[in-house]
């Protein structure tokens, strides 16, 4: 049997058993509603880069090793192809050779029923590809462009609202490696990235000297008026990489003058409440226990931002963060009032038995905040969690965690030390069911050495007896 024919009867038995235990859990945290399991590798890395999205019928993985398309009420794989098949099927067909394709990301926009997909060739080209889905099925055809964007080491960061698309990636352009402009980013008119024959990019706004990590929203409201802002968030980058004192937000608006023309703010800093720490992954001290014999995992640094959600005149973010130097790893998520920039809430979720890692989140339609991440420990093999702040709850509160999917054995990788462990997740509202979220993460379920493995949950926020959050 070839690797491909194994991995895909591995992930059909996979669905059939997660979906068995997808049994409804701790309702007034969380309930499961779904799982089943995503693409595996190896890839390209050795990191899956756990990316993907939802639409109304159909749920992607874009992960590091392959373009799947999964049926959204089954789970079952409708279609799957390696990464390099994906862009080569793109319109133009053969036009983007892609030998090494890095950080992928893919996202899903209600408001014009398209998927949006990006990847980097940065090993052999340097080269940023954008593609657009020509309808609300993924497995129709798509169209795409080599961009002319510019980068080392792109690590590209895509949100979408209705006037446009917006992207940000890192540039080292800079001789001084100066982290508080270390990024360049664009806004795309949205008739023209929709365009019949493919993205255009001849209206392109190009901006500089955004905040590393910076991150552009995913707004879904439909009535959003070009005035009104498409934000970039994200953590204040710290100067002592080291230790990594996180002490306040940056906050950046994109506002259109006229349908083809967009002009960036200046950087709104938001002081947080206190000092966290998020410490580079290389200092050694941002890591994240397994059982033994697995080895560490590293916890990503704790200063990327995985993802940004936009909701009613507020935008929303995590990060990795720390309660002090020497805590575990745990997760910061902020709540920022768009107007003036105020701070809603914060929260700070750890455990002194846990490491909790890789945080994204998403808002329902009532306004219940959904968080995917890993948790892990050495009594707990890697594996999927969800949590929720309800609408009502206090501010700067998370419900307990709720298992989406349990690990099954500790996540080994020989060559390295501290082990990877991906650098991204996915978390989404279902365009079908806004009451519904959907969170793509990865999880520890293979004995392999190298191949990691990833699994998609949706999840809603049932309501206590008596009472009702909307």
């Amino acid at each position: 049997m070839t690797f491909a024919l194994f991995q895909l009867a591995f992930l059909m038995f996979a669905a059939i058993t997660l979906g068995a235990n997808a049994s409804p859990d701790r309702a007034r945290d969380g309930t499961i509603l779904q799982s089943f399991p995503g693409a595996s590798g190896p890839g390209f890395k050795p990191v899956p880069d756990t990316t993907g999205a939802v639409g109304p019928h159909h749920v992607v993985d874009f992960a590091d090793s392959s373009f799947t398309v999964h049926d959204k009420a089954t789970g079952k794989i409708l279609a799957q192809i390696t990464m390099p098949e994906f862009w080569r099927s793109v319109e133009p067909k053969g036009s983007f050779v892609l030998a090494t394709p890095n950080d992928p990301r893919m996202l899903y926009d209600s408001l014009s029923g398209r998927w949006f997909a990006s990847c980097a060739d940065d090993k052999t080209q340097h080269h940023l590809y954008l593609a657009v889905s020509t309808s609300s099925d993924p497995t129709k055809p798509w169209k795409g462009v080599q961009t002319p964007f510019e980068s080392p080491d792109f690590g590209f960061r895509m949100g979408v609202d209705k006037n446009g698309f917006y992207g940000c990636w890192w540039n080292f352009q800079y001789t001084t490696r100066n982290t508080h402009i270390m990024m360049d980013g664009c806004a795309i008119p949205k008739a023209d990235i929709l365009a019949e024959d493919g993205p255009n990019l001849s209206h392109a706004n190009l901006f500089k000297n955004f905040e590393v990590e910076s991150f552009p929203a995913t707004d879904l409201n439909p009535g959003k008026a070009p005035s009104d802002p498409e934000v970039f968030l994200s953590k204040q980058f710290p100067n002592d990489t080291t230790a990594g004192p996180i002490t306040s937000l940056c906050m950046y608006k994109i506002t259109w003058s006229n349908p083809t023309t967009a002009r960036m703010s200046d950087v709104r800093l938001i002081p947080l409440g206190r000092t966290y720490w998020g410490p580079n992954g290389n200092s050694g001290s941002n890591v994240a226990q397994q059982p033994p014999p697995g080895n560490p995992l590293r916890a990503d640094e704790g200063r990327r931002t995985i993802g940004v959600f936009a909701y009613g005149g507020r935008v929303l973010g995590c990060n990795g963060a720390k309660r002090s130097r020497s805590s575990r790893p745990g997760i910061l998520w902020y709540d920022v009032r768009v107007s003036d920039g105020a701070l809603l809430q914060e929260g700070l979720i750890d455990d002194p038995k846990a490491d909790y890692t890789h945080p994204s989140l998403a808002v329902d339609a009532a306004g219940n905040i959904g968080l995917g991440c890993t948790r892990t420990s050495v009594a707990e093999f890697p594996s999927a969690y969800i949590m929720m702040h309800a609408r009502s709850d206090p501010a700067g509160s998370m419900r307990a965690p709720v298992m989406a999917a349990a690990g099954s054995t500790y996540f080994r990788f020989a060559k390295l030390n501290p082990v990877p462990w991906g650098n991204y997740s996915t978390t989404c509202i279902d365009p079908a069911d806004p009451r519904r979220l959907w969170t793509y993460q990865e999880y520890a379920n293979s004995s392999i050495d190298g191949v990691w493995c990833t699994v998609w949950a949706s999840f809603k926020l049932d309501s206590p007896p008596g009472k009702r959050d909307h």
